[in-house]
């Protein structure tokens, strides 16, 4: 994000309590992801966790430290979509998810 500070995007961080994980430590979560374009949600039921698995993973394992990128033209009916990429784990996936945003990232420079 730091890279395309006026890029028209969102970010939804939703932060479950897999490998320690607590609300204290999602309080926490300003310092990881500063920047005003990020939502920070804390999931202390792991509800999202589930969802995403069972509804967009279509996986029984929980869903955690995985990203979910969507474009410009998606919509949230029953399950949000078209999906452009996703995940797991975030920091082994930098690359993809870098790969993936690019092309968006620009077009909406281009569209401003």
């Amino acid at each position: 994000m730091e890279k395309n500070p006026t890029a028209n995007l969102l970010v939804y961080a939703v932060w479950v309590p897999f490998n320690g994980g607590n609300e204290q430590a999602s309080n926490l979560s300003a310092r990881v992801l500063p920047d005003s374009r990020v939502a920070q949600y804390w999931d202390g039921a792991a509800a999202t966790s589930d969802w995403f698995a069972k509804n967009v993973d279509r996986s029984f394992a929980p869903a955690w430290d995985v990203y979910y990128l969507y474009g410009p033209e998606a919509s949230w009916t029953s399950v949000p979509g078209p999906l452009v990429s996703s995940g797991s784990s975030i920091i082994g996936q930098s690359s993809a998810l870098d790969q993936a945003i690019t092309p968006l990232l620009h077009g909406a420079s281009e569209a401003s």
